[in-house]
């Protein structure tokens, strides 16, 4: 790849692997905290949005149809890297990865790469396939397996698909290599998204190294590459300076920007939750448009 900076924007673009809003149309994303927000971030779908789907969708059944975690793992193995082999986008976001880490995590540095149920499969299976170490699989239930037996004390890299708030990490991957006695050294991933997790990851004092930081910088080079417009940006800087006030401006007026009555069920629940508890104290001055929210929310409670 000759920039495979420029190039891994636009594939994020192309494949939707970080969605804007249409801000004259709707609808507006809705986030695990329960507040809009104009982007969102679908690392996976940077392999291809069906591929993606397709592999995650066979993960979830291979997890579910076998117990016995050696048949497990040669299933979820054989399943990732054929549709590794075939794709040569998927390849290209692999050969990102593996450039990256061959800089910020010299060879010899570690010795088994891990990755978490079922996202970071998608992407540490054929990483370790590329470097030419063991694989890891961490499962939620807390369990682990490798090929060949671990010994206590080696060095593991994390790769993973996305770092938000890095809940993960803190709930379940790492209390899972201390249980294996791995020695978690860092971890290298596709996309971070905010500072919440980046901070709390430093804080426990391990290197975290990413692709794409989808801060204003990304929507800046995404600008100057063509990929967004400027009046996307104007709006996507007015949400990162402060979300309230990008709520105020491009929220407060439409209720057809919410299509409420399409929404899934947990996108909807976050909606009502936003327009009952006023998180951004957003009421005051727009009593009206409130009114009519709670008007489109009643008349779906209702039909």
């Amino acid at each position: 790849m000759a920039d495979t900076n420029n190039d891994l924007l636009k594939l994020i673009h192309d494949t939707k692997a970080v969605s804007i809003w249409n801000r004259k149309t709707g609808p507006v994303f809705w986030y695990v905290l329960g507040v809009p927000g104009p982007f969102y971030v679908n690392t996976e779908m940077v392999i291809g949005p069906e591929l993606s789907a397709k592999l995650l969708e066979k993960i979830t059944s291979i997890i579910a149809s076998t117990s016995d975690p050696a048949a497990r793992a040669a299933q979820l193995n054989d399943l990732i890297l054929d549709a590794y082999k075939n794709s040569a986008m998927y390849r290209q976001v692999i050969a990102a990865m593996v450039a990256k880490a061959k800089t910020e995590f010299p060879a010899g540095s570690y010795d088994v790469v891990s990755g978490g149920e079922r996202r970071d499969w998608l992407f540490s299976i054929p990483f370790a396939k590329e470097i030419g170490v063991r694989h890891v699989f961490l499962f939620k239930d807390h369990s682990t397996y490798c090929e060949e037996k671990l010994k206590a004390g080696e060095k593991a890299l994390h790769v993973a698909d996305l770092i938000n708030n890095a809940a993960s990490y803190f709930d379940m991957w790492f209390p899972i290599l201390e249980k294996a006695q791995l020695d978690y050294i860092g971890t290298l991933c596709i996309n971070i998204r905010g500072t919440n997790g980046l901070k709390r990851l430093a804080e426990h004092g391990k290197k975290t190294v990413t692709l794409n930081n989808v801060d204003i910088g990304f929507f800046q080079k995404s600008l100057a590459s063509g990929l967004i417009d400027a009046g996307t940006l104007a709006e996507l800087d007015t949400y990162f300076a402060a979300p309230k006030d990008w709520a105020e401006k491009y929220l407060m007026g439409d209720v057809k920007l919410f299509d409420v009555e399409n929404l899934d069920k947990k996108s909807y629940e976050r909606l009502q939750s936003f327009f009952t508890k006023d998180p951004w104290s957003l009421k005051h001055g727009n009593e009206t448009f409130f009114a009519a929210m709670h008007a489109e929310i009643a008349k779906r409670l209702n039909a």
